[in-house]
């Protein structure tokens, strides 16, 4: 009998200036880095509205009521475009989803040096 897959969702937001074929391609993407790391998507939420979190709420549901503990995102922009308040949020959806954000892009890579927290 097969090992039982891992399963995660991924989930991207519709950043501003993204059109389809952007959108399409970050889909892939999820799906290549998931499955790079040994995960099935069972689905990829898509945030169609700037500033709205419907598709992030229904994530989360889906996370508890499936016992799935991993999500794909493209990158910390798709959280929210400030790195440092991207990072809280990351930390704080894991404690949600009581598992792991796994982010294709990581936050230093993504970063403007303009947006990098200064000490």
């Amino acid at each position: 009998m097969p090992p039982t897959p891992r399963l995660a969702y991924g989930y991207l937001r519709v950043l501003p200036g993204l059109g389809i074929d952007d959108v399409l391609r970050l889909h892939r993407d999820l799906v290549a880095f998931a499955e790079a790391r040994g995960f099935v998507l069972a689905d990829v939420f898509i945030e169609a509205q700037w500033q709205q979190l419907k598709a992030w709420h229904e994530v989360v549901v889906h996370c508890h009521t499936r016992n799935v503990r991993h999500v794909v995102m493209p990158s910390p922009e798709h959280l929210h475009t400030i790195p440092v308040l991207a990072e809280l949020m990351k930390d704080d959806v894991e404690r949600e989803i009581g598992g792991t954000l796994w982010l294709a892009a990581s936050l230093e890579t993504t970063a403007a040096p303009e947006q990098e927290a200064r000490p």
